[in-house]
Order: structure tokens, then C-alpha cells, then sequence
């Protein structure tokens, strides 16, 4: 497994942590109406700080000495992967705007502590995706050829 396909599985894992804790939030502050409770902080943070070191040794870690940090091959995947990614926004962007017409209505409005919310989750739903991206091309086998 190269720095390539390493970094999408940290992804993966890193978005999922960080959805899963959105949501608790979200739903701490937005259904339960009340603030989040310090003890979180105290439980996820170090939560999140352990993932961290362990991902970025997880990273750097080589399988041998002579293996190159990227070649031909990881670029076109990387850049492939930042296309559905970049088409993944625009289809989130559209769903954005036309989902929370259906939730709360046309005369409805979001509260203003949940906009960040959203957009963090956002950003993590794209970084999936191009993780996602980079292991299925992976998976599949691509030599970076074009098969259009």
C-alpha cells in the first residue's frame, strides 16, 4: 500500500469521526436544545488528537526504503479523483440549496448554529469522495491509462 492509498484511508476514517461527531452535535444542540456538555470535550478530544499522531505515523511509515513517494500512476489517480470530487461539489452545492426547501418548508429558516454545521459536513463529504475515488481506482487496477 503506497502514501497514496494510505492517505485515502485516513480520510475515510478522519471524515467518518468527524460526521459521527457533527451529528451528535447537531442533534445535542438541535433537538435536545441544549448545549454540548464539557465532558466531550474531554472524551472526544483526545480522541481526535491520538488519530491524528497515529495517522500521520501511519502516513510516513514506507513499506521498504526504496519506494518512490509518487509516481505517474498516483498523479492521474489523484487528479481523477479531484475531478469527481470538484463534480461531487456542484451536486452537493444543488442539494444544499434545494433540500432544506423540502425540510422546512418555503417560509421556513435554519438556525444560524447549524449553517456551519452544514458547510463543515460539506467539506467532509467531498473529501470522502475523493478518497473514495482514489481507492477504487486503486482497487480497480488502473495503470493511468485513459479508458474514456
Amino acid at each position: 500500500m503506497n502514501k497514496t492509498q494510505k492517505g485515502a484511508w485516513l480520510n475515510v476514517a478522519g471524515t467518518l469521526l468527524v460526521l459521527v461527531s457533527a451529528l451528535l452535535l447537531t442533534i445535542q444542540i438541535g433537538i435536545r436544545h441544549r448545549p454540548p456538555e464539557r465532558i466531550w470535550i474531554f472524551i472526544w478530544a483526545p480522541f481526535f488528537i491520538l488519530f491524528t499522531v497515529i495517522g500521520i505515523l501511519f502516513v510516513r511509515k514506507k513499506q521498504s526504503p526504496t519506494e518512490p513517494e509518487s509516481d505517474e500512476r498516483d498523479k492521474i489517480i489523484q487528479y481523477r479523483a479531484a475531478l469527481v470530487a470538484f463534480v461531487s461539489v456542484w451536486l452537493l452545492l444543488a442539494a444544499e440549496c434545494v433540500i432544506p426547501k423540502f425540510i422546512v418548508g418555503l417560509d421556513g429558516s435554519i438556525p444560524v448554529w447549524l449553517l456551519p454545521i452544514i458547510n463543515v459536513c460539506f467539506l467532509y463529504i467531498v473529501l470522502l469522495v475523493y478518497s473514495v475515488a482514489v481507492m477504487i481506482q486503486y482497487g480497480r487496477g488502473c495503470k493511468g491509462e485513459n479508458h474514456e
